[in-house]
């Protein structure tokens, strides 16, 4: 199974459930983050009409302007920064030493590109999945088989 200290972390982009003591079953007091964000649906972002600007040469027509980049997105960012930031406290607290991550493919990608360099040595595991829906007994039960999966593909996981 994972070895000792290993917690998991399962997200989707809004939602991350954090699972404690995976080898010792402590997981059933599992740690919940909750994006912060008004609104994870594009359609609220852009209710409001696009700005207007004014051309800078010619007549001085006005124009519409196009959003400078995708919300969700950066609410997405955001969501991972924060959520990575609380791992590396409790990491640098030494509460564990290795980490699983299964995410939702897109939110899987965030995670890799804003991992801290002092979190990234204890991922054991990366899996692109969206389980964060799953009743709290499944899904350790889940991870549990991923991480076996994954130590029996590359002949054992560190301890």
């Amino acid at each position: 199974m994972a070895g000792p200290d290993t917690w998991a972390l399962v997200s989707n982009g809004v939602r991350a459930r954090i699972l404690r003591g995976l080898e010792t079953g402590d997981s059933k007091h599992s740690i919940e983050l909750i994006s912060k964000s008004k609104s994870t649906h594009l359609r609220d972002i852009m209710a409001d009409q696009a700005g207007r600007s004014f051309a800078s040469y010619g007549s001085g027509r006005r124009s519409a302007m196009e959003p400078g980049s995708d919300p969700i997105l950066r609410d997405m960012q955001d969501f991972a920064r924060e959520t990575l930031s609380f791992l590396e406290l409790h990491y640098r607290a030494r509460d564990f030493r290795h980490l699983a991550i299964v995410a939702s493919p897109k939110m899987l990608g965030i995670l890799r590109q804003e991992m801290p360099p002092t979190l990234k040595d204890s991922v054991i595991l990366e899996y692109p999945s969206n389980l964060v829906q799953l009743p709290q007994a499944e899904l350790r039960e889940g991870v549990l088989k991923l991480l076996k999966a994954e130590r029996a593909s590359k002949g054992g996981l560190p301890t």
